[in-house]
C-alpha cells in the first residue's frame, strides 16, 4: 500500500510550517477587518436607530438584505477567483467592500440605509470562502481546520476589538458635526481598502512559482496536496457525475442545513450582542462601557477555538467535535433567555460563543470530505451560500419577536433551539466520512482481508 494521504513527511511538515508562517497572519488581519465591518452595524444600531427612525425589525431587515445579496454573488464570485486568482479578485472584494462599507456613513433614512448596506453585501461576497478554497491550494485535508481557524478566531476578535473600538467611535457624536455612528462607518471602512491594495503585493496564487519557497518545497506542496485530495476521491462514494448533483448529494444538503443554523446563531450574535448587552445595562452607561461587556463574549472564545481545532485534526475526528459543541451552544443561549440575573445571562451567552465558534472551522473542512476535488469550490460556495441564508433569517426574526415581545428571551431560545435541530442533523451524517481519511468500513475490512 502507498503513503496514506494524511501522512507527511518531515520535509512536507516543514514546508507547510513556512507557508503558515508566511500567509496565516495576513489572512486573520484580513479577517478581522472583513468582519469588523459586516458587524459594527449593530453597534451603530444603538443610536443610529433613533436618528434615521430605524425600528428592530427594519435593523433585522437591513441584516437580511445584506445577507441574500451577499449568497446570491457567493458561487460566481469564488469561480471569479478560480478564474482571475485568489491575489486579484480577494483585493477586488476588499477595496469595493471597504468603499461601500464607508458608504453607510451617509445613510439619510431606513431605505438607504438597506440600500447601501445591499451594496456592501455585493461588494463582500465570497471573501471567506474564498480564503477558505485558498487555503486548499496549500494546505492538504487535515492540516485545513489548524489553518483556518487561524483567520476565523478573526470574528471573536474582531467582536471583541471591534465592540471597544465601536463604543469609543460613538463618543465622537458631534466631532465636526457628524453623529457618532457615522464616523464608526467611516473610519471603521478605511482598513479594508488599504489592505486590498497590499494583497495584490503580499498573496501569491499557488506554490509553484512562488518566489519565498525553494522549487522542492514547491514540489513538496504540490505533491501533498494532490496526494492527499487524490486518495479522498477514490474514498468517496458520488453517484452523480455532474458538478451540481454531487453538491446536492444527501450528505451535502444535511451538512449545509446544519451549517445554516451555525450561522444563524453568529449572525444573532454578531449582530445583536451590542444591544443585548444594552439591555442588560442602565440607561445612562457610557458607551465605552457597554463595548467593553460585549467584548467578554468573544474574549472568551479565543482559547477554546485553536484547542478545538487542533484537537480535532489530530484525532482526524470531524463527527463528535461539531455535533457536541453545536448542542453544548443551543443551551447556552436558552440559559442565557430565561435567566434573569445580567450575570448569569452574560454567562449563557459566554457559553454559547465558547461552544459555537470553534466549530465553524470545522464545517469548512467537511465539503472536502464529501465531494471530489473538481467540486469543492462550489460546495464550499454552496455550503457558504446556504450558511449566509442562516445570517439572513436569524437577525430578522431576533429584530421580529424583538418587536413583538419588548425583549431579547423569545428571540434567544428560538437560535437556541436551531443550533440544537443543527446538532441533531449532523447525526445522519455517516459518522466514517468525518472520521479519519473518510474510508468506508467495508474498505477498511477489505483491506484488512487482503482484497484488492
Amino acid at each position: 500500500m502507498g503513503e496514506s494521504a494524511t501522512q507527511f513527511s518531515h520535509e512536507e511538515e516543514q514546508a507547510l510550517a513556512k507557508v503558515s508562517r508566511r500567509i496565516l497572519w495576513f489572512l486573520f488581519v484580513l479577517a478581522v477587518i472583513n468582519y469588523l465591518d459586516r458587524t459594527n452595524i449593530g453597534f451603530a444600531q444603538i443610536t443610529m436607530g433613533k436618528d434615521l427612525g430605524v425600528t428592530a425589525s427594519v435593523f433585522g431587515l437591513s441584516v437580511t438584505i445584506f445577507s441574500i445579496v451577499y449568497a446570491l454573488f457567493e458561487i460566481p464570485s469564488n469561480l471569479a477567483l478560480q478564474r482571475f486568482g485568489a491575489r486579484i479578485w480577494l483585493a477586488r472584494i476588499m477595496v469595493t467592500w471597504g468603499i461601500a462599507s464607508a458608504g453607510c456613513a451617509f445613510a439619510s433614512g431606513p431605505a438607504s440605509l438597506l440600500t447601501l448596506r445591499g451594496l456592501v453585501g455585493a461588494a463582500e461576497a465570497g471573501f471567506i470562502p474564498g480564503l477558505v478554497l485558498y487555503l486548499t491550494y496549500w494546505y492538504p485535508q487535515y492540516h485545513r481546520a489548524r489553518a483556518q481557524s487561524w483567520f476565523m478566531i478573526a470574528q471573536p476578535v474582531a467582536i471583541a476589538g471591534g465592540s471597544i473600538i465601536s463604543g469609543l467611535l460613538l463618543g465622537l457624536d458631534g466631532f465636526f458635526g457628524l453623529q457618532g455612528w457615522r464616523w464608526l462607518f467611516l473610519i471603521e471602512g478605511v482598513p479594508a481598502v488599504l489592505l486590498g491594495i497590499v494583497i495584490l503585493f503580499y498573496l501569491t496564487d499557488k506554490p509553484m512559482g512562488t518566489r519565498w519557497l525553494t522549487l522542492d518545497e514547491q514540489k513538496l506542496i504540490e505533491n501533498a496536496v494532490q496526494r492527499d485530495a487524490e486518495a479522498r476521491e477514490r474514498s468517496s462514494v458520488q453517484p452523480s457525475t455532474t458538478m451540481w448533483g454531487q453538491i446536492l448529494s444527501r450528505n451535502m444538503l444535511i451538512i449545509s442545513a446544519a451549517y445554516f443554523t451555525l450561522i444563524g446563531n453568529f449572525g444573532a450574535a454578531g449582530y445583536w450582542l451590542p444591544q443585548i448587552v444594552r439591555g442588560m445595562s442602565r440607561p445612562d452607561q457610557p458607551y465605552w462601557m457597554t463595548g467593553l461587556i460585549a467584548a467578554i463574549p468573544p474574549l472568551c472564545t479565543l482559547i477554546a477555538m485553536p484547542i478545538w481545532a487542533a484537537y480535532s485534526d489530530r484525532r482526524r475526528e470531524r463527527f463528535w467535535s461539531s455535533i457536541i459543541p453545536m448542542a453544548v451552544a443551543g443551551l447556552g443561549w436558552i440559559m442565557a433567555a430565561i435567566l434573569t440575573d445580567p450575570a448569569m445571562r452574560l454567562l449563557g451567552l459566554v457559553v454559547a460563543g465558547v461552544a459555537s465558534t470553534p466549530v465553524w472551522s470545522l464545517f469548512f473542512t467537511m465539503p472536502s470530505a464529501v465531494l471530489p476535488r473538481s467540486a469543492h469550490a462550489a460546495g464550499i460556495a454552496f455550503m457558504n451560500t446556504i450558511g449566509m441564508c442562516g445570517a439572513a433569517t436569524a437577525p430578522m426574526v431576533m429584530g421580529v419577536l424583538r418587536d413583538m415581545t419588548g425583549g431579547f428571551s423569545a428571540p434567544m431560545t428560538v437560535i437556541g433551539l436551531s443550533l440544537i435541530v443543527g446538532a441533531s442533523l449532523m447525526l445522519l451524517v455517516p459518522r466514517y466520512l468525518l472520521i479519519g481519511d473518510g474510508t468506508p468500513p467495508q474498505a477498511l475490512k477489505s483491506s484488512a482481508a487482503g482484497v484488492t
